[in-house]
């Protein structure tokens, strides 16, 4: 093999990396965006009804219902189409595990610490990994999608109560939903990619 063929080789295995993760990143966007913009409204609905603040444990409805259903439609996924997973992939999976082990602490220190700004803490992380997952296989919609979340999660150092829910469906819509929709019409109109 000489010096072209090895850069032609090498160009092939990190287009092939890109398209797979591309095509895999639709499908968490869309599960997490929707329990999330479901369950801000859910969240909002039932304070502004009953004003009782125990119902911000219906927050924990996201992790407890999207983590089985990713993992359940990933499973099924995989066995119809037998794809390699990447190092890039592996890594992009990481960090958003990660990111969702600092979530799941950020739900609790609320009920430690009065005052702890949660709405802006979520939203800045998860428009962080939104962004850097956009970064990792450049795709514009994920980055400036994130970007956008990153700047709208500093609107919940003023808005308080529960208006918060409210806003954060909204957000979630602009930093999950819409760019994932965006790249799984993306992957349905090349079928290269899917």
């Amino acid at each position: 093999m000489n010096e072209k063929e090895s850069l032609d080789l090498i160009t092939r295995m990190i287009n092939n990396t890109r398209k797979s993760i591309e095509k895999n990143a639709a499908l968490p966007m869309l599960i997490f965006g929707y329990a999330s913009v479901i369950t801000s409204l859910a969240v909002w609905l039932v304070l502004s009804f009953t004003g009782n603040p125990v119902f911000y444990i219906l927050w924990a409805a996201i992790p407890m219902l999207g983590w089985p259903v990713l993992g359940l439609l990933k499973a099924k996924r995989s066995r119809e189409e037998a794809t390699p997973g990447s190092y890039i992939g592996r890594i992009i999976a990481k960090m958003w595990y990660l990111l969702a082990g600092v979530m799941v602490l950020c739900m609790i220190v609320p009920f430690i610490i009065r005052g702890f700004p949660v709405a802006f803490v979520m939203t800045l992380l998860v428009a962080i990994g939104v962004s850097c997952s956009g970064l990792f296989v450049r795709y514009l919609p994920f980055i400036v999608c994130g970007f956008a979340g990153i700047l709208l999660s500093f609107a919940f150092l003023w808005i308080e109560g529960i208006v918060q829910s409210s806003v954060l469906a909204l957000i979630f819509l602009i930093i999950m939903v819409i760019p994932g929709h965006m790249l799984q019409a993306a992957n349905n109109k090349n079928p290269k990619n899917a």
